[in-house]
């Protein structure tokens, strides 16, 4: 291990930064310093969420890989203690309660000094994580807010990312979906505020509850969420919306009853800019709500040469 840099300089140049993806690359730039020619594998879920399962973050030096489930089976043995240390490997877990949501593999001894070290900085690294994914969270929904969105739009647009790419045959393509409360104003109006904060958060619970945790759902504003999502095709989008859809059309809301939602949805291409693809997704979003609501648009559908931009004295809301 690396010894003209000590711990503490690699703790400053941790919780100084104040984005994830320099975080996660300086992370992984650390533990090359430390350990050059050590073979290891970091994983973690990137979002904390519990439904989200562990994904490779940085491997260096892995000829062939220890299966996943193993990896976990010992970390959950170091249950009380910061790591494991046998003759071959080193097990040090991150957990979140009783979830082990961070692991770092490495694939030989190292000394307790060493791994005490690895084990500390793997915990700086993941409470400034904590700090910047809390940072990214509405209050009331608890979703991602709108100041993430912009971020996460041109992050999948570029094709950028830290986490290696899922393998499969056939890759899936990234959709921009726009969902709003059909007849929101009148929640409120009937039922009062705090009824209608309450429709948004379990109208939030109920889509992320529906998509994978590997997508984003956003509060993009008021009673109007975002979300970004991966499909095979344009008629693999427009069945999974639909699903969503109607599975919170069937939700008994407290005092509310059933509400709907409609939606629009177009797909994100990285020759596109955020403010083209929100205009497709809400103008879609806009011809839903023209034509009966409770129902979702793929914007291609709609024959427009042009994102258009609507104006009607239609109740919207």
């Amino acid at each position: 291990m690396t010894k003209s840099t000590c711990g503490h300089e690699y703790t400053i140049s941790l919780v100084q930064l104040k984005e994830e993806r320099a975080l996660y690359q300086q992370f992984c730039h650390i533990l090359t310093s430390l350990l050059p020619e050590v073979a290891l594998s970091f994983f973690i879920r990137p979002s904390l969420s519990r439904k989200e399962a562990l994904k490779l973050v940085y491997q260096q030096h892995v000829d062939q890989a220890l299966p996943l489930d193993e990896m976990l089976e010992k970390a959950h043995q170091c249950r009380g203690k910061p790591a494991l240390i046998s003759k071959s490997y080193t097990c040090i877990p991150l957990r979140l309660d009783d979830q082990v949501i961070g692991l770092l593999w490495i694939y030989e001894a190292l000394t307790p000094a060493n791994c005490n070290l690895a084990a500390h900085l793997m915990h700086v690294f993941f409470h400034q994580l904590h700090t910047l994914v809390l940072a990214r969270i509405d209050p009331l929904s608890q979703l991602l807010n709108r100041q993430t969105f912009d971020e996460k739009v041109l992050e999948i647009a570029s094709g950028q990312g830290f986490l290696q790419p899922r393998e499969e045959p056939d890759l899936r393509g990234w959709y921009l979906a726009l969902f709003d409360i059909d007849h929101f104003k009148r929640v409120n109006d009937s039922f009062g505020h705090v009824i209608g904060d309450e429709v948004i958060l379990l109208t939030a619970q109920h889509l992320k509850d529906n998509f994978r945790a590997e997508d984003y759902v956003f509060r993009y504003g008021g009673e109007e969420f975002a979300v970004l999502f991966q499909a095979h095709s344009d008629e693999e989008a427009q069945s999974l919306l639909d699903r969503v859809r109607k599975v919170i059309s069937q939700v008994a809301f407290p005092q509310v009853g059933n509400i709907t939602l409609s939606g629009g949805y177009t797909e994100v291409t990285d020759v596109m800019q955020v403010s083209e693809l929100v205009n497709q997704a809400d103008t879609a979003l806009y011809h839903a709500k023209q034509h009966g609501r409770n129902r979702v648009v793929f914007y291609c559908t709609l024959g427009l040469a042009t994102p258009q931009v609507m104006t009607s004295d239609i109740e919207l809301f």
